[in-house]
């Protein structure tokens, strides 16, 4: 090809070719089959290019310095008679528009003479006769630049106002306004863009390249908007181009075929990759933000200036790593990767397990992040959350360097970053408070590297040591590699396997047959049985939920945390269980409870309850508070962390079972209803009787009846014992009715 660069004036007039060739261009003409000129549409998106596009130009012409806009193509028609030359731009309408704009700006702010700014008048749209007689008035107009530039030409008797129905011609109007924004202090202007040439582009006549008029008419299909896509790889390239034009090229190359080819299969439903792109774009950037613990920005145009941008003095080693976060996915199949390496929602031997995306069933993290990047469920949860984030990266430091890494190497060290990254969910932060996005994602990238996990860092200290304990460990005992990491990739467990212990590998297979087969309501009755596997968390505490879907709860129970007490009675208790039992069912489980409640020297205390009374069970959250006065006095608690949500007293609500239902139980701690005035409550040793004055609409206390205990705990079943009491109290009702408001105690509001 032969490409010369021109200035939008120089671009007027004869001129020799590379090869040799005349040619000239006499008038620039936007054919009818273009589209009207869009740069000065008045939407957010455009509105955010024209900003952008200007100020490049700006930045340019008040540093004396050259730009140069890219490649302008276009067919030279010459008239065999008058041998006179018009140029039809095929691309580049925009950029030339603009220009010309710029230049009648010029031309009239700074008074430059008719005969020098003559090639404006060789300027015109074709697409309309409104925008044709309109670029012609243009020329010949001068405002007085003492107002707003658009209305003082609205306002002139050669303008017709049935041309503000011209998109091309209000596209203009609001450019107009917008340079003069820009360049109403600039100096000198005229002779920067014309003497001085500041900014130029690529010309090449379309004969050149070959391209036939379908094609041109497929490309200028009219009232096709350019795509912010399209917008920012043009103003990318022309940035890089700035200061390193063969990566530049390079770039554009990638850009088009390499890059291209390999995000198409991931394209979406317009059957275009321009999102999936910017998103792949934005999480690579973003990567090189959080590396320098920068703030993140989600505008991409400032976002590239500022990361590849020449005012940037790591920009070459930034660019570096985009081109390779990119080339990397590049020429092998990326699904067959993914399922070569990795496992969905079940335990596949040589892989690892990660969950699929919340918005789709893909395991291709690559696919999720150019679907999902950058958006957000809500408020505050993104569809591609920070610790896959971390995970895809160290899948990209892989692909960068596996010429270096072996793929056991990487199947492993992938397996210690995912057991880290999941559970480390209190580490992994990237707010105004704490980032520990820096220091994440270098030991990501270390252990990816060289398979050495770091003693200190960002990562769960707790999760570090058990994975260089794991490493260790398997080291002599390679035969349990594979049940340690099905074990692992539980989903209750997902990489932390403390509540067995690698001391416990007889176990590894239990634990996964315990909670794969049976009920959660018959495990937590089970493990009652065996001890007290509870944890304290601040005024609660905590057994594992009775909800099969549910499962956060005992995901909490199992791994090791500083905010709770009582992790390693849950291991003891667990692992006792599993120790004990070879075959795990639902019916196995309800043996081991009989046999525990037959015990005829069992202790009632408040595990014998539980056990008993499965409904004192919750299937919420797990959560409970009893009150100072001891164990026995005990709310299961409907939400996780407050008590004016709903909750019940344990008691209370076996008392409500036990009697078939027949009275009524509120859903705030309330008393058990007993007919009339009368109900009940069960304190941590007693059942206290309230009756209801109807006056002031108030519970009074009128008697107390003690239950038996020895050193705190029950003598005899409480529950049996208010079934009795309640039975007596109703069959003799007309007594307690009748208690003299005289002994009364103190009221209880309602």
């Amino acid at each position: 090809m032969n490409i010369n660069e021109y200035s939008f004036s120089s671009l007027f007039g004869k001129h020799t070719a590379a090869d040799g060739k005349q040619f000239e261009i006499n008038e620039i003409e936007i054919p009818i089959i273009q589209r009207d000129y869009a740069q000065g549409r008045k939407s957010d998106a455009v509105s955010r290019v024209r900003e952008r596009f200007l100020d490049t130009i700006l930045d340019a012409v008040n540093d004396s310095r050259h730009l140069t806009l890219d490649f302008v193509y276009g067919e030279i028609e010459t008239d065999k008679d008058t041998k006179y030359s018009k140029l039809t731009p095929l691309d580049g309408q925009q950029r030339l528009t603009t220009l010309f704009l710029l230049h009648w700006y010029a031309s009239k702010k700074e008074n430059i003479a008719d005969e020098d700014c003559d090639f404006l008048g060789k300027f015109t749209y074709y697409t309309r006769p409104s925008s044709r007689d309109f670029c012609m008035k243009l020329v010949g107009y001068a405002p007085d630049f003492k107002s707003v530039i658009s209305k003082e030409i609205i306002n002139q008797s050669w303008f017709q106002y049935q041309w503000l129905n011209d998109p091309t011609i209000n596209g203009m109007l609001v450019m107009i306004d917008s340079i003069h924004d820009k360049f109403y202090t600039t100096t000198n202007l005229w002779q920067k863009l014309v003497d001085n040439q500041c900014i130029t582009f690529y010309f090449l006549p379309i004969t050149e390249m070959g391209l036939t008029d379908e094609l041109y008419i497929k490309m200028n299909s009219r009232g096709k908007p350019l795509t912010p896509f399209e917008h920012f790889k043009a103003e990318f390239e022309g940035m890089i181009r700035e200061f390193d034009e063969k990566t530049s090229y390079k770039i554009n190359n990638r850009f088009d075929l390499d890059w291209t080819d390999m995000l198409f299969p991931y394209r979406g439903d317009n059957n275009i990759i321009d999102d999936e792109f910017m998103r792949y774009f934005h999480f690579v950037s973003d990567l090189l933000y959080y590396q320098k613990g920068q703030p993140l920005e989600s505008d991409e145009f400032k976002l590239a200036k500022s990361l590849y941008g020449k005012d940037n003095p790591e920009a070459s080693t930034n660019l570096q790593f985009l081109i390779s976060a990119f080339d990397c996915w590049c020429g092998f199949d990326i699904d067959e990767f993914f399922d070569k390496h990795f496992s969905g929602n079940q335990y596949q031997s040589g892989k690892t397990k990660i969950s699929p995306n919340i918005t789709q069933e893909t395991i291709n993290l690559f696919k999720q992040c150019c679907d999902d990047y950058g958006e957000y469920l809500d408020s505050r949860r993104r569809k591609f959350p920070l610790y896959k984030t971390l995970l895809l990266y160290a899948v990209v430091v892989y692909l960068q360097n596996k010429h270096e890494i072996q793929e056991n190497a990487f199947q492993r060290r992938i397996r210690i970053i995912r057991n880290l990254i999941m559970n480390s969910g209190d580490e992994i932060r990237a707010d105004a408070q704490r980032n520990n996005m820096p220091v994440l994602l270098q030991e990501t990238k270390e252990i990816m590297l060289t398979g050495v996990i770091p003693q200190n860092g960002a990562y769960n200290q707790k999760q570090r040591e058990e994975e260089i304990a794991k490493e260790y460990w398997l080291i002599n005992n390679p035969q349990y590699s594979d049940e340690l990491f099905h074990l692992e990739d539980h989903n209750l467990l997902y990489g932390c396997v403390s509540v067995i212990g690698l001391e416990h590998p007889e176990n590894f297979k239990k634990f996964r047959e315990l909670f794969n087969n049976c009920s959660k309501k018959s495990i937590s009755r089970a493990l009652l049985s065996y001890g007290d596997y509870s944890q304290t968390l601040d005024w609660r505490w905590q057994l594992g939920t009775s909800n099969e879907r549910n499962i956060s709860t005992w995901q909490d129970l199992f791994h090791p945390s500083n905010k709770r007490k009582g992790f390693e009675n849950t291991k003891t208790v667990l692992n006792a269980m599993l120790s004990s039992i070879d075959v795990f069912s639902d019916y196995v489980l309800d043996e081991v409870v009989d046999g525990y409640l037959a015990n005829p020297d069992i202790v009632l205390d408040w595990r014998y309850y539980f056990v008993k009374y499965p409904e004192m069970l919750s299937d919420t959250y797990g959560m409970y508070f009893s009150f100072k006065d001891g164990v026995y006095h005990t709310l299961k608690m409907h939400t996780s962390e407050r008590l004016n949500g709903r909750h019940w007293n344990v008691f209370n609500l076996a008392l409500h079972n036990a009697l078939n239902n027949i009275y009524s139980l509120g859903e705030y701690g309330d008393k058990l209803r007993l007919p009339s005035e009368l109900s009940i409550d069960c304190e941590n040793d007693k059942f206290v009787l309230y009756k209801r004055n109807e006056e002031d609409n108030m519970d009074y206390a009128i008697k107390e009846f003690r239950i038996e205990n020895e050193n705190g705990i029950d003598v005899a079943d409480r529950v049996i014992y208010g079934v009795q009491l309640v039975n007596q109290i109703v069959s003799d009702i007309d007594t307690y009715l009748g208690t003299s408001p005289s002994v009364l105690e103190s009221p209880i509001e309602q």
